[in-house]
């Protein structure tokens, strides 16, 4: 929030700050206390040789379509300046530039000739002295700024004085506990704590009609939607512009004045912290206000959008079944008020702040009324404000109140009471407090309390509706005592051995290992959306939604690594990444029936799409389904695990190719599967051939466990033998390499695959593979006699078995 020093100290005369140095000491208490600090100096840049200028005189000039001749006078001297300003009048009060002056742009004014006639300086609009468009009044947004009529300044005035824009700001940045630091009343209360200085809240004397509010309008709230809601009537009052104070405080504060009815508002909420709206009450057909949840039905709100509600979402006001408002957030034009408006309905209320944060989010309307609903308001401050704003439009907008407050919700439940010893505070802080010091803290936070002995009972202020336990109480006791009083002590540990499990170590191992292939790390969300949460699969479960999810995009928990992997792989491929390779080990969720938290497994998963990244050989060839293959049969390969590893082709992953898809098992058991992303999944995220691996980590890990025995070193060389075959082209390798195992006997230690070739010499539908076999006897060096059986043996039952022909 924007703070300005002048609104402080109108009601903190000793407020310390005369200068940005001050204002920078001010700002680093906050920091270390409160909040952090944005920045502090002035909301609009300081210009340089500006004054009020009085328009006396307005001449045309000869075949001149838009430049006009203005007499000005600025106190002691006329001027003679050519504008275009298409809204100057005579009798104004203008901000002129004069000879000299230096604008926030660089800009410096000089006399000059304009259509033969001389410009003694130049009369400007807000804007060209550093107001932003979104606070400049609109009013003026076509010409020069003319002050007010209801103002305070005199001919010759220093401009940037008369339009309050010398006014130092500190602007805060609020965690989301401190919402009573969204106001003007919340940081006196802070500021008071801090330096021990005294104020005065403001104050305003309420003169009622003999008119009955009750008997203008009815008001009926749901209690679950607010926890008070009060209104107002001002009849008979004159829509125009706002005074130039009242002006003063909105733009400094960031704000635009609109309107005097629509400025009250918004500087009781400033003021105040307590968000309020204006109806106009003839444009309530019905005079009937509920308070209830939405319907089906289109909204209108102020900002020109129209938005669709949903049954039972939003809290809405309603004029009998007519929507008016989106509670807490943004009104509607149905009762918008204009300068038409003659009768007024205020309303200040405290809606429910998590029904107002949904509709703020919903919707993209974050309003400062929003950001102040969500953070809490003070409700015993709620119906002081609204007499506060009624006294105040009264005055800059005559009228006259109507007698009562009409009270939908008006309940008066007492201040939170926390006991707390000054042992509690001392225990827990290390600190040796005096009963006095903390007696003087409470007070300097306007916490009421009763002493007995050394235990306080300190009644919290609804204004502070983030302090719950006691824990919070002594937070607030240390952030006034001061941190730099808690003495540093080193914390009291026990010397135990410290180490990695056997599980740690190996998914380090893992990590390293497939780091080693070429894949690169991801850690993705494990929340998303519905349809991609089940996607993907080891196994069956339902899925783990979340209570309040902060989108429908990261609603459930994923059931698969690959549903999040995915996402994370489209991110890249949509920015022009043509070189995808990643993997992912990580936890997945499941619903357990009866049981409130979710059963919780462990996947590893690897992705690779596009093209590996170019060499000095240009020998550049897409990702296929063997590559993904090799990388899994590499990783599974170095943790020598015990059983044997085995590949079937699978076509039960409706999300995978069916044809280019194969099961992964080890020994029995299923381990997970390897191949390409159906096409058609693949489109859906824009991205081409995709192919991915997905096994379960927590299976790996129980076989690594039994694999923990210790085999000595070969003492005796083995040998090798190569096999080439001629095979029919549908007969696939894994078939041919069970044959060859279940054959081999013994001795074989290792098989694997060498060549591929296919070609019309080989005949209609043959492929030639080539196997090479390694052969070692641990106990001897191993004959060519026992390689040959074995060799023999294998060839006379591949040809029985499959018919392949030894080449």
């Amino acid at each position: 929030m924007k703070v300005s020093v002048n609104w402080i100290k109108e009601y903190m005369p000793d407020f310390p700050v005369n200068d940005q140095v001050d204002a920078q000491k001010v700002a680093d208490r906050l920091a270390l206390t409160s909040t952090e600090v944005a920045e502090n100096g002035y909301q609009i840049p300081q210009s340089s040789n500006l004054v009020v200028g009085k328009v006396l005189e307005i001449r045309t000039i000869e075949n001149s379509s838009h430049l006009k001749i203005a007499i000005v006078n600025a106190g002691k001297k006329d001027y003679q300046i050519v504008t275009g300003a298409p809204n100057i009048e005579k009798n104004q009060l203008v901000v002129l530039a004069l000879p000299g002056a230096l604008l926030p742009n660089g800009k410096k004014i000089e006399a000059t000739t304009l259509d033969g006639e001389i410009s003694q300086g130049m009369l400007v609009s807000l804007q060209e002295i550093g107001f932003d468009d979104s606070i400049a009044p609109k009013k003026h947004e076509a010409g020069i700024y003319v002050f007010p009529k209801d103002n305070d300044v005199k001919v010759g005035d220093d401009a940037v004085k008369a339009l309050g824009i010398d006014d130092l700001m500190i602007d805060t940045e609020l965690t989301a506990n401190r919402g009573d630091m969204l106001s003007i009343r919340g940081n006196l209360y802070e500021f008071s704590a801090l330096l021990e200085k005294e104020f005065k809240l403001p104050d305003l004397d309420l003169q009622e009609s003999n008119k009955l509010s009750k008997s203008q309008i009815s008001v009926n709230v749901d209690p679950k939607l607010a926890d008070r809601y009060y209104l107002r009537i001002i009849n008979n009052v004159k829509v125009e512009e706002s005074p130039l104070w009242l002006q003063r405080r909105l733009w400094n504060s960031g704000l635009r004045p609109i309107n005097n009815l629509v400025d009250v508002t918004n500087y009781v909420m400033l003021l105040f912290g307590q968000p309020m709206h204006a109806f106009d009450l003839n444009k309530l057909e019905h005079k009937n206000i509920r308070v209830a949840l939405s319907k089906d039905e289109k909204f209108k709100t102020l900002d020109g959008n129209t938005h669709q509600l949903k049954d039972g979402e939003d809290i809405v006001v309603y004029d009998d079944e007519e929507p008016q408002m989106l509670a807490g957030v943004m009104g509607g034009t149905k009762s918008e008020v204009t300068e038409k408006t003659r009768d007024v309905v205020l309303e200040s209320a405290v809606f429910n702040p998590i029904l107002v944060r949904k509709t703020a989010r919903r919707f993209n309307l974050h309003s400062q009324a929003s950001q102040r609903f969500e953070r809490g308001i003070d409700i015993s401050n709620c119906k002081n404000a609204l007499n506060f704003a009624a006294a105040l439009l009264q005055e800059v907008a005559g009228g006259e109140i109507a007698k009562g407050i009409i009270a939908g919700l008006d309940d008066q439940s007492s201040d939170k009471k926390i006991k707390i010893s000054l042992s509690d505070i001392n225990n827990y802080l290390g600190t040796d407090a005096k009963l006095a010091e903390v007696e003087n803290i409470w007070q300097r936070l306007n916490f009421e309390y009763d002493l007995s002995g050394e235990e306080f009972v300190v009644s919290i202020p609804k204004r502070r509706p983030d302090i719950t336990i006691k824990a919070d109480l002594i937070e607030e006791f240390v952030r006034i005592y001061g941190y730099e009083k808690v003495p540093a002590r080193l914390p009291q540990t026990v010397n135990k051995q410290s180490g990695l499990t056997v599980d740690e170590k190996l998914d380090r191992a893992i990590k390293n290992v497939l780091l080693g292939l070429g894949l690169n790390q991801a850690i993705s969300y494990s929340l998303t959306d519905p349809e991609a949460a089940c996607t993907f699969t080891l196994g069956k479960g339902d899925e783990v939604s979340l209570s309040h999810p902060m989108s429908q995009e990261h609603s459930v928990m994923r059931q698969s690594i690959l549903s999040t992997l995915l996402q994370a792989a489209s991110y890249n491929a949509v920015r022009e990444a043509d070189d995808i390779r990643l993997f992912e080990s990580g936890t997945v969720f499941f619903k357990q029936n009866g049981v409130q938290l979710p059963k919780e497994d462990h996947q590893i998963a690897g992705l690779i799409s596009g093209v590996p990244n170019s060499n000095w050989q240009h020998n550049q060839k897409k990702y296929d389904f063997y590559y993904i293959k090799g990388i899994l049969e590499s990783f599974l390969s170095s943790l020598a695990l015990k059983s044997i590893i085995s590949y079937q082709a699978s076509g039960q992953h409706k999300e995978m190719h069916p044809g280019r898809t194969a099961d992964v098992y080890v020994g029995d058991h299923y381990l997970g599967f390897v191949g390409q992303i159906n096409p058609k999944i693949s489109k859906k995220y824009k991205m081409n051939s995709v192919f991915v691996f997905q096994i379960d980590s927590d299976l790996v890990h129980e076989l690594y466990k039994m694999n923990q025995d210790y085999t000595p070193l070969d003492k005796f060389p083995g040998t090798e033998r190569d096999l080439s075959l001629l095979v029919d082209k549908k007969i696939e390798s894994a078939e041919i390499e069970r044959v060859i195992k279940a054959n081999a006997g013994n001795y074989l230690r290792k098989l694997q695959v060498i060549d591929l070739y296919q070609g019309k010499e080989l005949g209609e539908n043959k492929k030639s593979i080539s196997y090479r076999l390694d052969f070692v006897n641990t106990q001897a060096t191993i004959t060519d006699a026992q390689v040959n059986q074995s060799i023999k043996r294998i060839e006379g039952e591949l040809t029985k078995q499959l018919s392949i022909m030894v080449r």
